[in-house]
């Protein structure tokens, strides 16, 4: 599993932004066509963005088509394992590396991506570091990070974990928020305030 190799080096940039979601192949951090178009659209310097998800491994260039079942089960699989030890460590270096390579951290987190994000967090990063923009969040706990959780109205999945989040968006499930004007602008929105705060 990709989680496990030694983080990849990253050039220092003022602010870091990133996904962070389930990785539906484990062994590839690739986005798939439309996190890399969401990701593309983001107002902010290209040099600032990453082009991958976490934990941000260069390999295949090849945007993830993995089919929505396997991708399905290998998510919920991270979900499950989120909280060992072994798996805690592994992340936690990883966050380690994009928090030491950046002043500050812009992180979309989809799905379990938060639970990772809980799991990984230490107090030797700093709240005023980062903010997440948990997107359909599913996690065990509320984030202990600087967070606004979204969600959509069709969302049963996220909604089985938080009842009560930031912002409902009307009629967007589960696997549908990159596709979402609103949601885009939301999380557009956010990064603007942050980028102003550098």
């Amino acid at each position: 599993m990709i989680i496990y190799h030694a983080p990849a080096p990253l050039p220092y940039t003022p602010l870091k932004v990133a996904f962070v979601t389930g990785l539906s192949d484990p062994n590839s951090c690739s986005l798939s066509l439309l996190y890399r178009q969401f990701m593309a659209e983001l107002d902010c310097l290209e040099a600032w963005k990453i082009y991958l998800n976490f934990p941000y491994i260069p390999g295949s260039n090849q945007p993830e088509n993995t089919p929505i079942l396997k991708a399905g089960l290998a998510n919920w699989s991270q979900f499950l394992g989120a909280r060992s030890p072994k798996y805690r460590a592994a992340i936690r270096f990883h966050l380690a590396n994009i928090a030491t390579s950046s002043e500050r951290s812009f992180f979309i987190a989809g799905s379990c991506g938060l639970e990772i994000l809980n799991q990984a967090w230490t107090a030797a990063i700093a709240p005023n570091q980062l903010h997440i923009m948990a997107l359909g969040p599913v996690a065990r706990t509320y984030s202990p990070m600087p967070c606004t959780m979204v969600q959509g109205s069709r969302d049963y999945i996220s909604r089985y974990f938080f009842s009560q989040v930031d912002v409902l968006v009307p009629g967007v499930n589960h696997m549908g928020y990159v596709q979402n004007a609103d949601v885009f602008a939301l999380v557009n929105a956010q990064l603007r305030h942050v980028v102003s705060s550098l």
